[in-house]
């Protein structure tokens, strides 16, 4: 009897014969189902996985942290209160994003001194690696830039997102993110070059 209780035991702590089993990882499309019915719980699922990429876009875009926080997570409500219109058959972040968007762009209408929001204390670089000074040249020139031009830089630059992904995101052909992205980087060597005393 003993080796039958050895064996015994060895099955059970090693689980070779009735492996435990794994809970499956809901797609997005099903969680957004349920968000849809009102679930906040499975909501909560996705604010989880987009919130840190919308709060570091919307700094790339506004400048500012406190501004940058209050947008995404107003965004997020907003997402949420209309969340019956969202058709779920598509990818939550590019539908998402054009109402963050749309609260950036009201933002800088209303506060409409772009230069002089501070730079300070904005994360997006590594501060080990880059120069501050450069750094805030960088910033000087894409606050000059348009708020398009701005977009694709900060999307591409910043967030690494592929330019089929920002196609998506901005809802604009690839062939435009393309031309949008030399032309905003063409610009942007200008501005930096003007600062920096290259003209």
């Amino acid at each position: 009897m003993p080796e039958e209780t050895a064996v015994e035991r060895e099955l059970v702590f090693q689980n070779l014969e009735f492996p435990m089993k794994k809970e499956r990882v809901r797609s997005e499309k099903e969680i957004l189902e349920l968000v849809k019915k009102g679930n906040k719980e499975a909501y909560q699922e996705i604010v989880s996985r987009y919130m840190k990429t919308a709060y570091y876009i919307a700094l790339g875009l506004v400048h500012n942290h406190q501004d940058a926080l209050d947008i995404s997570q107003e965004a997020f409500v907003k997402a949420f209160r209309r969340i019956k219109s969202f058709n779920a058959e598509r990818p939550f972040f590019p539908w998402f994003y054009q109402l963050m968007k749309n609260l950036c762009i009201d933002h800088l209408k209303r506060i409409s001194r772009m230069k002089e929001v501070p730079l300070d204390g904005i994360q997006v670089l590594d501060e080990k690696k880059e120069d501050k000074e450069m750094k805030r040249v960088l910033w000087k020139g894409i606050e000059e830039l348009t708020f398009e031009q701005r977009e694709v830089i900060i999307l591409r630059y910043f967030r690494q997102f592929s330019y089929q992904e920002i196609s998506e995101i901005i809802d604009k052909p690839l062939g435009t993110v393309m031309s949008s992205l030399y032309y905003a980087k063409k610009r942007l060597k200008e501005i930096v070059g003007r600062y920096l005393g290259f003209e």
